[in-house]
């Protein structure tokens, strides 16, 4: 029997198909098999607002299981390990971030805070108010971590079919070297892929291989992080990075490239420095994902934040320009020079 290696990007938004990937080692190449021509679908998501129904999330976690029980069936595979793209479980009480979390603020990763089982049950009453009130539902608070809740539960239930372990694909992606293409740029799928493929083996040559539009469900970078996922799950213990506490508040990346901790030097000129002169550094020169909203990329953070911060950021619940500014400060004070982690 076949034995496959299974990664899983986490999606929730509504109707959307969750992306699921499996792979397996074909001598020294992580093949990914043609889910897509099977006749079971993986489950949608139901959306943001389903998380707050228990029934409705186990049922979706249930339908997951399924479909990795029936694909596995009817490839004759035995499922190894599965990579999940999502927090293994809540935030532990009175810290502010997970060991993991301050692991990636060290290698200038931005990802979102989990929040502790605390937080979480505020955060739903919040959102009941929110809908109660007549607020809409494309605008609910915490929106960008209501869906980890979601990932709690895949974890309990995915434990039971194989071993899990978390995953963060723009780690994986920082690792082999095309961390700062943001996947929605033209051409950054493929890109990534044929990085990858210089450790994976797959896919082989100068063009990405047809299997891709058959590993899976999703768009393109969905159907991307769900491999890069599966090749995490993929690889033994030594051949991965613990960022992190072992066994669960840890992520993992493979043991390939490096991940400063150092903000790279960028230069404010491209004229040749004069012999015995300095050549000027700005303070913020690190490119960093929003961790509010998850769209925006500063170039040098933490400069223009508090502009962003008062009229474009979607991640943030206050309305007036100077709340904003205050509560993305205050959320997020230890990604700012000086401040402790």
């Amino acid at each position: 029997m076949k034995s496959v290696f299974v990664g899983i990007d986490l999606a929730i938004a509504k109707n959307k198909p969750l992306p699921i990937c499996f792979c397996y080692w074909d001598g020294p190449r992580l093949i990914p098999l043609a889910v897509r021509r099977l006749s079971h679908r993986p489950p949608r998501g139901k959306g943001n607002l389903a998380v707050l129904d228990g029934h409705t999330v186990a049922e979706f976690v249930d339908s997951a299981a399924y479909y990795i029980a029936a694909v596995s069936s009817e490839l004759g595979c035995r499922v190894e390990r599965i990579g999940i793209d999502a927090p293994r479980a809540a935030r532990a009480e009175g810290v502010t971030r997970r060991k993991a979390e301050l692991t990636m603020d060290s290698a200038g990763i931005s990802c979102f805070t989990t929040p502790s089982a605390t937080e979480f049950q505020q955060i739903f009453d919040k959102v009941k108010r929110h809908i109660a009130d007549g607020g809409a539902e494309n605008r609910l608070p915490h929106a960008n971590q209501l869906w980890m809740h979601v990932g709690f539960k895949l974890y309990e239930r995915l434990s039971k079919v194989a071993p899990c372990i978390e995953v963060f694909p723009q780690a994986t992606a920082r690792a082999i070297g095309t961390g700062a293409l943001h996947k929605s740029k033209t051409g950054a799928v493929v890109a990534q892929l044929r990085q990858a493929a210089k450790y994976t083996g797959w896919p082989s040559g100068d063009v990405v291989e047809y299997l891709f539009d058959e590993l899976g469900f999703g768009s393109a970078h969905d159907r991307l992080d769900a491999y890069l996922s599966a090749w995490v799950a993929a690889l033994s213990d030594s051949q991965r990075v613990a960022m992190g506490e072992p066994p669960d508040d840890v992520i993992w990346v493979p043991k390939v490239g490096v991940l400063v901790s150092k903000e790279p030097n960028v230069s404010l000129s491209r004229r040749k420095p004069q012999p015995g002169k300095k050549r000027y550094q700005p303070s913020g020169t690190c490119e960093k994902l929003c961790p509010a909203c998850g769209k925006h990329t500063f170039k040098r953070w933490p400069f223009g934040w508090d502009a962003h911060a008062a009229h474009k950021c979607t991640g943030l619940e206050s309305s007036g320009e100077r709340d904003r500014r205050a509560e993305f400060r205050e959320k997020y004070s230890y990604l700012f020079p000086g401040k402790g982690k």
